[in-house]
């Protein structure tokens, strides 16, 4: 136990939390953004499935129970293999780049630790909150002023699509550093671009109601947002 807590130090302890989870927002950006680029058509299917059937452009954002979209097929939790696939092999490398520069093993199982817990927090916790109609955070004082933007900026990546029929800015979901980095970020809705989505519908073979199914209308009288 002694040498335990000697292998330890505040900083080294903070450095390997904040890096981790610096890495786990930049893979979690670049793997949403393959997600929504049909570069890998069996994965991004099943996410657009969120997208365009349960939570679409011109459908409620958030309801009284959380939508799953992983019904039916192998997923941890709510986390579909979309995901965990790729979630997965970036794990790997991770480590064997850790080993490489010889970190520490304590502070590998810290980093490697926070590589798991903290997607889980945000692409499964924190999204799925986003979707809830009477979610705790958007009551909890103080936080909620950051949970209503962030989802306010979640309710725009489901909305805005372009004329390939992508949902293409907001890829992060309670932080958004790379969307500003890669000036992927929109703070406004933008009127529902209906080309993109049949465009959209019509790739994936996804049928879905052109118009709101109850909710809040949004000032273009498009999708539902709170």
């Amino acid at each position: 136990m002694f040498w335990f807590c000697a292998a330890l130090s505040a900083a080294g302890v903070l450095e390997s939390v904040i890096c981790s989870c610096l890495v786990a927002e930049f893979a979690g950006y670049w793997l949403h953004r393959l997600l929504h680029s049909d570069k890998l058509p069996f994965l991004s299917r099943n996410h657009v499935a969120h997208h365009l059937l349960l939570y679409g452009p011109t459908q409620a954002m958030r309801a009284e129970r959380y939508k799953d979209a992983t019904h039916g097929r192998f997923s941890i939790g709510n986390v579909g293999l979309e995901w965990l696939a790729p979630s997965a092999v970036l794990l790997a490398l991770c480590w064997g780049a850790m080993c490489v520069f010889r970190v520490r093993a304590i502070y590998q199982v810290i980093a490697l630790a926070n590589l798991v817990v903290w997607p889980f927090f945000t692409f499964s916790f924190l999204h799925d909150a986003m979707h809830l109609r009477n979610s705790w955070m958007a009551r909890l004082p103080i936080v909620n002023i950051w949970f209503r933007r962030a989802r306010r900026f979640h309710d725009i990546h489901h909305h805005s699509l372009n004329n390939a029929g992508r949902m293409n800015v907001n890829f992060g979901i309670g932080f958004f550093l790379f969307d500003r980095i890669f000036r992927t970020l929109a703070t406004r809705h933008r009127p529902l671009n209906r080309k993109g989505l049949a465009l959209a519908l019509q790739r994936y073979r996804l049928a879905t109601p052109l118009y709101p199914l109850g909710g809040e209308r949004t000032r273009g009288g498009e999708a539902a947002f709170q």
